[in-house]
């Protein structure tokens, strides 16, 4: 008789395995219980997450299903390959390690496909890409571990078998939700950083161009040079609040309070104010080196009329952001980084004095 190291059951000489407990008689490092790779357990998950990333591609595009399946597919894949491969020996400890040789196989599908989009897109991926492996490794072990409740759950009947499949489903629904919260902040954080460092070229711009219009001069060609060098600058601040404005749609979009959809908002307000104001010295500037005084000066007045609302808006945003301590420490920290880098910056952003 065979004794089983495992559960200690007797079976017959010619056994290969527990007939209680499946574990494999051989101990060669290949059949060892910590090392044992179950193929067809592997494949079945990985066959699983594969549709899953289909049926997501075509549902939800390219982007979503990597951004919000980089954490449930894993985890799915995961668990799958525990629960099949305890179906092949039934090993806790060695089901898990087959779901995280799953997890390590999706991490390497993805990365291998993120450099050869990379690559046949002209681009260079970061090589800390790699990183997403063990990552996702990771994510496929926590799949494994709820895989193995599923499993006990199993061999303790059909009612515990119903309700492992309910956490299952709800445990993928709260991994997909927390994945697109944090897809919605990270877009929030992104377009309200975007719009501060745009409008901050256009603060620091506008003196420049200002000194230009207002500069003294002895002749028309002198004036009409000044205006040419401001005329760029109010072009280019025109510019920066146009491509703004989809920054700022994204912080409405993305807002998950009703403080940072209020302060979106007002930026947007903001941002349309800045705009008009720039849109009426440009054609103001345009009108005067064509020669017609009366409708440069026209716009003039318009931008002038602009200020006050420009300046009360500003208060406007100011008074919200002052309403949450927490937000404010947040808006605070963004603003004070848009302020470092687009300083940092300014050369590169058309504030050069044109010949």
């Amino acid at each position: 008789m065979k004794r089983c190291t495992n559960c200690w059951t007797d079976n017959p000489d010619d056994a290969e395995r527990c007939q209680k407990c499946g574990r494999v008689f051989d101990e060669s490092w290949s059949h060892n219980k910590n090392y044992r790779l179950y193929w067809r357990a592997i494949g079945g998950g990985l066959v699983v997450g594969s549709i899953m990333a289909i049926v997501g591609y075509f549902l939800f595009g390219a982007s979503n299903t990597l951004a919000y399946g980089m954490i449930s597919i894993p985890f799915v894949v995961g668990c799958i390959g525990t629960v099949l491969s305890y179906r092949e020996e039934a090993d806790s400890t060695n089901s898990l390690v087959n779901a995280l040789a799953a997890g390590l196989i999706v991490g390497c599908a993805v990365v291998m496909g993120l450099f050869g989009f990379a690559f046949f897109s002209g681009d260079t991926a970061p090589v800390m890409m790699v990183i997403l492996i063990p990552g996702l490794a990771i994510w496929a072990l926590f799949g494994g571990i709820l895989g193995t409740v599923i499993n006990a759950a199993i061999e303790s009947g059909k009612k515990s078998t119903i309700t492992i499949t309910v956490i299952l489903i709800a445990s993928i629904a709260l991994i997909v939700y927390g994945a697109y919260m944090f897809n919605v902040n990270a877009n929030y954080e992104n377009g309200a950083y975007g719009s501060m460092y745009d409008l901050n070229f256009v603060d620091i711009i506008q003196p420049e161009a200002d000194a230009y219009l207002n500069a003294p001069y002895n002749t028309s060609e002198e004036r009409l040079s000044n205006l040419n060098k401001a005329k760029v600058k109010y072009e280019r601040m025109l510019n920066i609040t146009v491509g703004t404005q989809p920054q700022v749609d994204e912080m409405i979009g993305n807002s998950t309070s009703s403080i940072k959809k209020e302060y979106a908002l007002a930026m947007g307000q903001y941002l349309q104010l800045k705009h008009d104001y720039c849109l009426e010295m440009y054609t103001g500037i345009q009108s005067e080196i064509n020669g017609d005084t009366a409708e440069a000066q026209k716009h003039y007045k318009n931008a002038r009329n602009l200020i006050p609302k420009i300046q009360s808006q500003n208060d406007q945003i100011k008074a919200i952001i002052n309403k949450d301590q927490s937000f404010k420490n947040y808006i605070t920290e963004k603003r004070d980084d848009a302020k470092k880098y687009s300083g940092r910056h300014s050369s590169e952003n058309m504030t050069f004095t044109p010949s």
